[in-house]
């Protein structure tokens, strides 16, 4: 059984993602994108969601993670390097299973 690599996975996902991004103007009506300020600022208005964390992705793209207090709604962000963002996922019942700091690899 071959072993699927996370890291390579998670690439394929934002370069496809990416691709999406650059899509026209009728196509990009399937993902909400705006400013990286509209979209932080209308995730704290309207859910009160903060950045919890965030991860580079190459020299391409910042993906971020925000999280309401408790963790009653979340949604992951890829902001690209002009600053445009893109709702990738949105949720609800967040749980943080444990610190990070503790994982080894």
């Amino acid at each position: 059984m071959k072993r699927i690599d996370v890291r390579d996975m998670i690439k394929s996902v934002v370069a496809a993602t990416l691709i999406a991004m650059a899509t026209t103007a009728a196509d990009a009506q399937t993902i909400p994108c705006g400013s990286h300020a509209q979209i932080a600022a209308f995730l704290k208005d309207k859910f009160q969601e903060l950045q919890d964390a965030f991860g580079v992705v190459g020299d391409k793209a910042v993906l971020e993670l925000y999280v309401s207090d408790g963790g009653a709604t979340w949604t992951i962000l890829l902001t690209d390097i002009s600053g445009r963002s893109c709702i990738l996922a949105a949720g609800d019942t967040w749980e943080q299973k444990r610190d990070t700091a503790d994982l080894r690899t």
